[in-house]
């Protein structure tokens, strides 16, 4: 299948490579089909890339790489909407803003996409948690860091 870009051109990816994202992301509920391709040979950053506007591309990394205690707790409707049934098959990733200053790299921590990708679905979640921020600053020192775990949340 060939994927129209606007910072690589076409490119040419697999036709099972595709993930739905039956919700879009946040400000962008159109596009709902996304790839993701590696933004450089050996790098641990990505681009989420729409299929749909090839305007739309985000850098995303394993939030695991970037803080390891991070922890996304989604609901009951997330999981269905992921087609989730064991919550330790998901895959947390955050979305990235890149500045001029790459030291100046910041991860969105309240707004994590996840993915179950044995059936090919992702959705961002909106967390609400006071120790998590928009811009947690990427490159810092380790005791700063924290872990990643996707879980449930109690119904109840």
């Amino acid at each position: 299948m060939k994927v129209m870009t606007s910072r690589f051109g076409e490119i040419e990816v697999p036709d099972d490579s595709t993930i739905t994202f039956p919700q879009g992301v946040v400000g962008f509920k159109e596009c709902t089909r996304f790839i993701i391709f590696d933004c450089g040979e050996e790098g641990i950053f990505k681009w989420l890339q729409s299929v749909d506007n090839p305007e739309i591309a985000f850098v995303i990394c394993e939030a695991s790489l970037i803080v390891p205690n991070y922890q996304v707790v989604v609901g009951q409707q997330e999981l269905e909407t992921l087609q989730l049934d064991n919550i330790e098959d998901a895959v947390a990733c955050l979305i990235l803003c890149i500045p001029k200053d790459p030291n100046e790299v910041t991860a969105n921590l309240l707004g994590p996409v996840v993915f179950n990708s044995e059936k090919r679905l992702g959705m961002q979640v909106v967390l609400v948690n006071p120790d998590y921020s928009t811009r947690h600053r990427v490159f810092m020192s380790g005791s700063e860091q924290k872990t990643d775990k996707v879980s449930a949340a109690k119904e109840g």
